[in-house]
């Protein structure tokens, strides 16, 4: 990359950016509280949360799957322990849960905008920030109770401060960044594992190898940096493994090796969703939405055409630590069919900061009209996606049964005692917001939940009873377009 850019003027003003930043950050947290937890990934985690809070063991996060109080073992704690700390603060409820991923979002934000500025101007940092706040997946995982969009600031921090060390003359200062380099390294390591590692650490070896940069390794804090990622990462991996001596292995092994290479690779807590190999790709597009978009510019002119085709040589990417980046987390992800949209968040920032820098250096951002039409479709993306997240809200209990959040609240506060017994399976959800009132049992076939549930209060979704109806007698109590509640039965 090179080390300034030479706009004529800001797009945004300092008021008009701030203005911005801060309806979006209004906007995300208004949508925090007031959008049920989604089933089952969400409200599982949240549960983790919600049950490290309860019993204070931060060492070992915990899930009730399939009925069974248990450990698990998918992932790191870090998340989970900010979820708790916050839940803690402010109370187990969805605004605690889902601060963690708010401020991780805006920490990460925070990174990319004082690196970019210092490496390259405020102009292309500001262009970079506001396009990865106008991805609307982006926008949803900033406010969603899952470990992505921490991953997403360990990796991108870790690359961001490698930028730093390669841009900085002063010897102090490269220490500093190659400190910073191991820390988000490590941090990762405690969100989701060794892929932060690979999705942080490969674009960084391409860097280094393509540009013929190893000179530069020298000047590495690597005494220091290796300390301070061992101190940070190691000691939580030891003592869990003291206290589950099958840890490591099954950590390592099968959800970070097995996981995307085998259909059935021993997961504990449920099947993974299959898709089919090359689907990262696709998932890139959509992620990086409305951003890839602008790649059509340059596209209608020939001169345009050669900028882009340039951009995308060899020296370019030898130059270009983002490029590298978006480019090597998509195709890392093409090997899998085991793969999810989320896997892919950390390729928006980067994709945002290689779009604005490339925007900017020919001279586009100058343009009249493509200012004109950023200022008005940025905010007009923002507002549509708050628009689709509150239509989902108002609508989605007569829908979708993945957001039943609503109605159990409606259901504890209108029952006053008694319990709750599932119709064959139970969503995390429940655990989360009726608690100790639900009565935990596992996946089991209609005849086991009508016959165990006759004393409690049944809760099930209407499609599931119409496909196993219930043999005795039971009144509703209380119905929503998706889930039904019985009375006991009489």
């Amino acid at each position: 990359m090179s080390s300034k850019s030479s706009g004529s003027g800001p797009l945004f003003g300092r008021k008009q950016f701030l203005l911005l930043l801060w309806a979006l950050v209004l906007l995300r947290l208004l949508l925090n509280v007031v959008v049920p937890l989604m089933d089952p990934s969400e409200a599982r985690y949240a549960l983790i949360c919600k049950l490290m809070t309860e019993t204070n063991n931060f060492l070992e996060p915990k899930l009730i799957h399939d009925g069974v109080l248990m450990n698990f073992e998918g992932k790191p704690p870090l998340f989970f322990q900010a979820g708790a700390v916050a839940c803690h603060i402010f109370g187990i409820d969805l605004f605690a849960v889902r601060l963690p991923s708010t401020l991780f979002a805006a920490g990460l934000l925070a990174v990319m905008y004082g690196a970019i500025r210092r490496i390259k101007d405020k102009n292309v940092a500001k262009l970079a920030v506001l396009l990865t706040l106008a991805s609307p997946v982006f926008f949803m995982y900033a406010g969603m109770c899952m470990t992505d969009m921490a991953l997403a600031f360990c990796v991108c921090s870790a690359v961001f401060a490698y930028m730093l060390f390669d841009h900085e003359t002063i010897p102090r200062n490269k220490k500093f960044a190659s400190i910073g380099f191991f820390a988000a390294l490590a941090l990762g390591m405690l969100v989701k594992g060794p892929v932060a590692l690979v999705m942080a650490g490969v674009p960084v070896f391409l860097f280094v190898l393509l540009g013929n940069r190893w000179s530069d390794l020298k000047h590495h804090a690597w005494l220091i940096g290796f300390a301070v990622f061992f101190l940070i990462a190691a000691p939580w991996y030891i003592l869990m493994q003291r206290e589950n001596p099958d840890f490591l292995y099954y950590f390592f092994v099968n959800e970070n090796f097995k996981r995307f290479l085998f259909k059935d690779y021993g997961d504990q807590y449920g099947a993974g969703r299959e898709f089919f190999r090359g689907m990262a790709f696709l998932w890139f597009l959509i992620s990086n939405l409305p951003g890839v978009l602008l790649i059509l510019i340059p596209v209608f002119s020939r001169a345009g055409r050669g900028k882009l085709a340039g951009a995308l040589r060899k020296q370019a990417l030898a130059d270009d630590l983002p490029l590298l980046g978006f480019l090597f987390i998509t195709l890392f992800w093409c090997l899998t069919s085991r793969v999810l949209i989320t896997y892919v968040l950390p390729t928006v920032p980067f994709f945002s900061v290689w779009l604005a820098d490339r925007m900017t250096a020919w001279g586009y951002a100058e343009k009249e009209k493509f200012r004109m039409a950023l200022r008005a479709g940025l905010p007009l993306v923002w507002c549509v996606t708050g628009m689709v997240f509150a239509s989902l809200w108002i609508v989605g209990n007569h829908w979708v049964n993945k957001m039943p959040g609503d109605f159990f609240e409606d259901i504890d506060a209108t029952v006053p005692d008694g319990y709750f017994y599932f119709y064959r399976k139970v969503p995390y959800s429940a655990y989360f917001y009726l608690g100790d009132r639900v009565i935990r049992h596992p996946n089991e076939d209609a005849e086991a939940s009508e016959a165990a549930s006759r004393p409690h209060y049944l809760v099930g979704t209407k499609r599931d009873i119409r496909k196993h109806p219930l043999k005795g007698f039971r009144r509703p109590v209380m119905e929503s377009g998706v889930w039904t509640l019985y009375a006991p039965s009489e």
